[in-house]
Parts: structure tokens; C-alpha cells; sequence
């Protein structure tokens, strides 16, 4: 049995506050796997213990609501997430909607998922979830955007207030608005900076409480 990991109660506490539905599937047995589920906070009705990998398989696969192939915009809007590291999670990962696979993990795992954490580190997962969600609503904003910045200049075309200069600018500039607003998305390099500085500060201050004074100063009775 793996040790658990020393960020994943906190991993699961986010997942949960975010409205994700965590529920863990392992191939030990139900003492190890209710141990492990009350480290990291998860209650027993989301363990499944001593699945072989098939099982995990058919878990997996039902938890996948199908797709309707009328339209993309009429599909559920809940997927499944399936995080593992071993040759037995394979299978699972090659069905699931979002396979995520750890660096440190057997390799098979790697070529079956579609997100690989090289670090194995699991906080990462919930970055990964967040940035997806803010790249989903930063390209439904810029679609957005587009089809009514072209529908007004197109108003204003059949109205006969519309130049070929002012239609020109104006694709430009909407060009440029939704490339602007797409680099909200680069991560932010004066808050890792700021994140460096302020862990310097700390560790300095935490040693200078720490320090002892070689020699104190002698206090004399009168």
C-alpha cells in the first residue's frame, strides 16, 4: 500500500468546495482503503476498494453520461476526471473523459491519459481544473465579443452608416480586444516574485526568533 500524499486532503477539500464529486477507487483492501479515505477526509460511501482493473474500467464508464449529436451546446456539462499512476489504472484513464496521470507512475498510465503531472504533484490538479475553466470562459467571451462586434458593424453597414475605414478599424480592433483578453490567461510573474520575496522575509524573520545571542549582557544589583 502507496503512502498517502501529504497535499491530498487538501486537494480533496478544494476538489469537494468546488462542487466535484471525489470518489476513490483502489485495489487494496477495505481497511487500508477506509484507513487512507480518513486521512485525506473522504467519507466511506465514496470508497470502492479491491477493484481489479476491469472494474475500475466499468466504474468509470458508467459515471459517462453519453453525448447528444444534435448539438455541442446540448451536452452535459458534467465530465469524468480520472486520476491515477499505475499500470492498473490504465484502462480507466483510456475511458474517462480527463485521464490525469503522475510523472513518478508507470509509463502505460502516461500514454493512456491526457494530462500527465510531471512533478506528481497533486496540488497541481486543481490548478489544472481551474486554468480549464478559465480558458473555457475566456473563448465563450471572445466568441461572444466577435459575433456581436460583426453584427453591429453589420447593422450599421445595411443602415448606411458604415465606412470601409470605420469596418476596418473596427475588426482590428476587436482583433486585438480578444487577444488582450486571452492574455489574462499567462500566469502572473511579479506574483511569483512577490511569493519569493515574502518566503525569504519569512524564513529570515523566523531566524532571527530563532537566533541566540553569543554573549547576553551581564545585569549588575546595586
Amino acid at each position: 500500500t502507496d503512502a498517502v500524499r501529504e497535499e491530498a486532503r487538501d486537494v480533496v477539500r478544494q476538489l469537494v468546495d468546488g462542487g466535484i464529486e471525489v470518489v476513490m477507487l483502489t485495489g487494496d483492501s477495505d481497511g487500508a482503503a477506509l484507513a487512507a479515505a480518513r486521512e485525506i477526509g473522504l467519507p466511506q460511501s465514496c470508497v470502492r476498494s479491491q477493484l481489479l482493473p476491469e472494474d475500475k474500467l466499468h466504474f468509470v464508464g458508467s459515471q459517462i453520461r453519453p453525448r447528444p449529436k444534435r448539438c455541442a451546446a446540448c451536452r452535459p456539462k458534467s465530465l469524468v476526471l480520472m486520476v491515477g499512476d499505475g499500470i492498473n489504472d490504465a484502462p480507466a484513464l483510456a475511458v474517462a473523459d480527463v485521464g490525469v496521470a503522475m510523472g513518478e507512475g508507470a509509463s502505460l498510465a502516461m500514454e493512456m491519459s491526457d494530462i500527465t503531472l510531471m512533478d506528481s504533484n497533486l496540488s497541481k490538479l486543481v490548478y489544472t481544473i481551474k486554468m480549464g475553466t478559465r480558458v473555457i470562459m475566456t473563448i465563450q467571451e471572445n466568441i461572444l465579443l466577435s459575433i456581436v462586434a460583426k453584427l453591429l458593424v453589420v447593422a450599421l453597414t445595411f443602415a448606411g452608416k458604415m465606412t470601409l475605414l470605420a469596418a476596418i478599424a473596427s475588426d482590428v480592433g476587436i482583433m486585438l480586444i480578444v487577444t488582450l483578453n486571452g492574455m489574462k490567461l499567462l500566469p502572473s510573474p511579479r506574483g511569483d516574485d512577490d511569493e519569493k520575496i515574502l518566503s525569504k522575509k519569512k524564513r529570515k524573520k523566523e531566524k532571527s526568533y530563532n537566533q541566540v545571542p553569543d554573549s547576553a549582557p551581564e545585569l549588575e544589583l546595586v
